[in-house]
């Protein structure tokens, strides 16, 4: 499928073949091949190359020299190990062969324009990574070693080509909100091309966005004073109108690329809808928009924190408000309900960082663990920007201040029951009731004022027994909209007779208490039961189907209860989707106390609904039910509907439904159902990067298990927390729980699940250098799995232990495992199979086998690129870079390597980060750059240290002492060397030192 020869034009000219550098000796050679190489796969007439060799005049004799040199070049090739067929003769003119993997100029172009494929698909973060795996390709100024004419003007076209993808990739990071990333290369390609506008442009715009205004405006005094002199002219219009942009504050944002999902947006937009028959506060809402919209012009981030009781009206407001300021805004709005209004559960301040950072461009590896990294990314991100932040029901300071950004240009908002006296900076506001002509005027913008205005005197009182409260007066107007029959003074006087507390309705949770009774009194029985359970639901929002599985119903029972809590205005569509309803808090919480007095059969349908769906996810997504263990809990199927097409879509939309009903099937004690839950849901969380989620479900239901004394349940979350260790790196925790699981396992007898706690623990033990343990479990699970005939979780424990004994030097132990596991792989997972090929490639490259380990990895590069897998076509390319380095053609070793680290970048996996490093530095260090073979080194071992990865921190010591040593530092290098003897001592490893 490959061909073994290599050709390298960016930078200076380099032939490779079997991955060995061939030498192409004599000025007239190397410019036919750099002539022929620029025209790869086209013809080259003769007439040409007589051009690139005698630009002036050339001899009687040229086409005849030609001819020979041609001849001379073939035999060079092919004397270094080019097939014969790379370089073919035809009727006058030459034509030289080779794919793209053969050659990095078409690499190059391959890779900038798979680029701009995703960017037009709105994939930004993918086509950067695309567009900076196609300049990691270039080793220096293309041909830089020829001067003829031809190659020297196709090697200015190269330059400019390489100027327009850099550029493209720069707008694109731009666009990405990575102007604090992109100043520093941004003022660097300016220094290089000074009359250039296009990156004077952007690097004004990355100023500008990161709160570096006079430097961006600076820039643009530079660039005319440049232009004036150098050219007589003033800069572009494009230059003129962005200095008159930043000048007057009206700079656009970079139009965001389309998105493919919610969790690429950049500009989010997460108000709920304003309120259409919004009603009064006007003075407030003036104040307000006022203050907040001096936000840019403050030295200091603006709050606004509004303060009041259940249902005055505090959410209304600060949504109305914050519509109304949403151009002034144009970075976007977050929205997030802090939970302080009554949820099960209120919102803790990382999961909402963690909402937050996704809805800004982050995912995955990018967002931290801990509490005050996710603050501090947050502020960065929020850097330069111009949001607005409503928080919504927030509990109490502690919440709401890792929330608050950290640069002027933003603003916040905040609601809550309590006064937040101190956050600091805050503008406090108190919101009463309405007064008594507002209250009536929200009641005819719920009602029609033709109805209200005939009965003045009624509806004043039936505004002032609603106690002038806007939910109250919501309700009571919901009341009338579906009794178009009743007179106001009707609903006036039912109120009374019905409550005769109701002269007490003025400002506390009875008053709202008792109009929710009201309407609750107009319900069906079947409709006042689901209200009662609903209440007693953890989930925020939910779908339709939870409705019919409360009261164990069809959907059409549903659907009509449904419509009957809607108009009495007791239910609520969510926003988040057709189909999808809500509670308000304080609907919820009297829901809760009216509720039936045994909720749990319904509350365990639901749940089981929940549980249904998950798995069904679970196997679309993993092509199947694969180590996964299940518990005994009943699933409710009732009246399921078939999950969508996209699983991950409806993943998505219950994630927060999963992580509750798990936290709920706790709360009930339904520990077979809890942990079940959780087992069937963790390949979601690990396929969307939301690993927090993960972890919270994981401990809850650990604890739920352990209180129930269920030792299944209990030894598989452990198991759980060990995988999700293992993922994290943590390994020396996850080395802990793993150990208690595969105890219990062996405890109960319960054997599929020894074996899956063992293939983790085996991964584990590896990763911490404890071998012997390792390839013990290994080789016990392979035995307990092909016993059981699961052939799939063979292959997996095949390439596990393969990887371990190659990465411990026993290559001939690992052989026999790695062959089996890629015979029997053949037709299976084709990621796993391109994993066992990787590490075939090592093994072979081990051996001194390189040709089979070129094989094998490009064999592996074709399935990433066939399953467009940016993760594995990172390690294909890396393992390719590991063959160049070996074979000694350093330039492109170095090309590979720095395509594979921008691979990995968007991925933010540091394991394959440090290795790609510590591979980059031992290219350095052969062409003799020790400065940047010991910087590339010394932030691999950081990486590796952080990780706790003794075997590839000791190896990067190892490289380190012996750079210092040919750099002449013996100190140094004997330091470097016996760090690396102690952590490989450490763990065992029959590595030699020095070699």
């Amino acid at each position: 499928m490959y061909a073994v020869a290599w050709f390298g034009v960016l930078g200076p000219l380099e032939v490779t073949a079997a991955g060995r550098p061939v030498p192409v000796p004599g000025r007239s050679q190397r410019e036919l091949l750099g002539v022929l190489l620029l025209r790869a796969n086209a013809l080259v007439p003769v007439d040409l190359l007589v051009e690139a060799l005698w630009p002036d005049r050339a001899p009687p004799s040229a086409r005849r020299q030609i001819q020979n040199g041609v001849g001379r070049l073939r035999r060079t090739l092919t004397g270094g190990g080019v097939p014969a067929e790379t370089l073919e003769t035809r009727p006058g003119s030459y034509l030289l062969r080779v794919s793209r993997e053969e050659l990095d100029l078409l690499s190059f172009h391959w890779h900038a324009e798979e680029g701009r494929r995703l960017a037009r698909a709105g994939r930004g973060a993918e086509a950067a990574a695309r567009l900076r795996a196609a300049l990691a390709l270039w080793r220096g100024p293309p041909l830089a070693d020829l001067d003829g004419r031809l190659v020297v003007a196709g090697a200015r076209r190269l330059q400019e080509d390489r100027l327009a993808v850099l550029e493209e990739c720069l707008t694109l990071d731009l666009r990405l909100g990575r102007h604090h990333e992109v100043v520093g290369e941004l003022a660097a390609l300016v220094e290089e091309h000074p009359l250039r506008e296009s990156p004077r442009a952007l690097l004004m715009t990355a100023l500008h966005r990161a709160g570096r205004t006079a430097e961006a405006l600076a820039e643009y005094h530079r660039a005319r004073a440049a232009f004036v002199a150098d050219l007589g002219l003033e800069p572009g219009p494009e230059l003129r109108e962005l200095e008159r942009s930043i000048l007057t504050g009206t700079l656009d944002p970079p139009p965001e690329p389309p998105v493919a999902t919610p969790q690429a947006r950049r500009r989010p937009r997460q108000l709920p809808p304003d309120i259409a028959d919004f009603t009064g506060r006007r003075e407030l809402a003036g104040w307000l928009e006022e203050l907040l919209a001096g936000a840019g012009g403050s030295t200091a981030v603006v709050i606004a924190a509004i303060a009041g009781q259940a249902g005055v009206g505090k959410t209304a407001l600060a949504v109305h408000v914050a519509h109304r300021l949403s151009g002034g805004f144009p970075d976007g709005q977050l929205y997030v309900d802090l939970g302080g209004g009554g949820q099960a559960r209120p919102a803790e301040p990382a999961e909402v960082l963690a909402r937050f950072l996704r809805a800004l461009g982050a995912h995955g590896a990018q967002i931290p663990q801990a509490l005050q990294e996710r603050a501090e990314e947050y502020r960065s991100a929020m850097a330069g920007r111009r949001l607005l932040v409503v928080l919504d029901n927030a509990v109490d300071e502690a919440q709401v201040r890792p929330l608050v950004p950290g640069t002027p240009g933003c603003a916040v908002l905040v609601t809550s029951r309590s006064r937040l006296a101190g956050l600091p900076g805050a503008r406090l506001v108190e919101l009463g009731v309405l007064d008594g002509p507002q209250a009536v005027e929200l009641l005819a913008r719920i009602v029609s004022g033709d109805r209200v205005a005939p009965e003045p005197e009624a509806a004043h009182e039936l505004a002032r027994l609603c106690g002038h409260l806007p939910l109250a007066l919501r309700i009571a107007g919901a009341r009338l909209v579906t009794r178009p029959d009743w007179p106001l003074a009707e609903l006036a006087g039912r109120l009374t007779d019905e409550r005769r507390r109701l002269d007490e309705l003025s400002y506390g949770d009875l008053e709202v208490r008792a109009g929710l009774a009201v309407s609750l009194g107009r319900l069906s029985a079947r409709a006042r039961r689901l209200f009662g359970l609903l209440g007693h639901l953890y989930a925020p929002e939910f779908a339709a189907w939870v409705c019919a599985a409360l009261l164990d119903t069809t959907a059409a029972g549903a659907d009509e209860l449904i419509d009957e809590l809607m108009d009495a205005q007791l239910l609520q569509p969510s926003g988040a989707g057709r189909g999808r309803y809500r509670l308000h808090d304080l609907v919820r919480l009297f829901a809760r106390e009216t509720g039936a007095q045994d909720p749990g059969p319904g509350l365990a349908r639901a749940l089981g609904g929940w549980l249904a769906l998950a798995g069904q996810a679970h196997i679309a997504v993993s092509g199947g039910d694969y180590a996964v263990l299940h518990g005994g809990a009943p699933r409710w199927t009732t009246g399921l509907p078939g999950l969508p097409e996209d699983p991950l879509a409806w993943y998505d939309s219950e994630r927060l439904n999963l992580v509750m009903a798990v936290h709920q099937a706790a709360a009930a004690g339904l520990d077979e159902l809890c942990w079940d839950l959780v087992s069937s849901t963790y390949t979601l969380f690990l396929t969307r990067g939301h690993n927090d989620d993960w972890e919270e479900t994981l401990k809850a239901a650990l604890a739920c298990t352990r209180r129930a004394g269920n030792a299944r349940g209990t030894a598989t979350m452990l198991m759980g927390l060990g995988f999700l260790g293992a993922y994290r790196h943590d390994y020396a925790e996850a080395a802990v729980v793993l150990e208690e699981s595969v105890r219990t396992f062996r405890e109960l007898g319960e054997r599929q699940g020894l074996v899956y706690a063992l293939g983790v623990a085996a991964h584990v033990d590896g990763m911490i250098g404890r071998y012997d343990e390792a390839v013990a479990f290994h080789e016990e699970a392979l035995r307990a799995h092909r016993a059981s005939g699961d052939l799939g979780a063979e292959v997996l424990l095949l390439r596990s232990l393969g990887q371990l004994l190659v990465e411990i030097g026993r290559p001939e132990q690992a052989r026999p495992h790695l062959e089996r596991a890629l015979v029997t792989g053949r037709g299976g997972d084709r990621r796993v199979h391109a994993e066992v090929l990787y590490w075939l490639g090592q093994l072979h490259l081990g051996a001194g086998e390189v040709d089979r380990a070129e094989s094998d990895f490009k064999e592996m590069l074709a399935i990433a690129e066939e399953l467009a897998d940016p993760r594995e076509e990172a390690e294909a390319r890396y393992g390719l870079g590991l063959v160049r380095l070996d074979t000694g053609a350093l330039g492109a070793a170095s090309g590979l390597f720095r395509q594979a680290m921008e691979l990995n970048r968007p991925l933010g996996e540091p394991l394959t980060d440090g290795r790609i490093r510590t591979a980059l530095a031992l290219a350095h260090h052969r062409r003799g750059e020790f400065r940047q073979a010991i910087g590339y080194l010394t932030e691999a071992i950081k990486i590796f240290g952080a990780i706790d990865t003794p075997l590839w921190q000791a190896r990067a010591y190892r490289a380190l002492g012996d750079v210092h040593a040919a750099r002449g530092d013996r100190s140094a290098a004997d330091a470097a060397r016996a760090r690396a003897r102690d952590l490989f001592t450490r763990v065992g490893s029959p590595e030699a030192m020095g070699e």
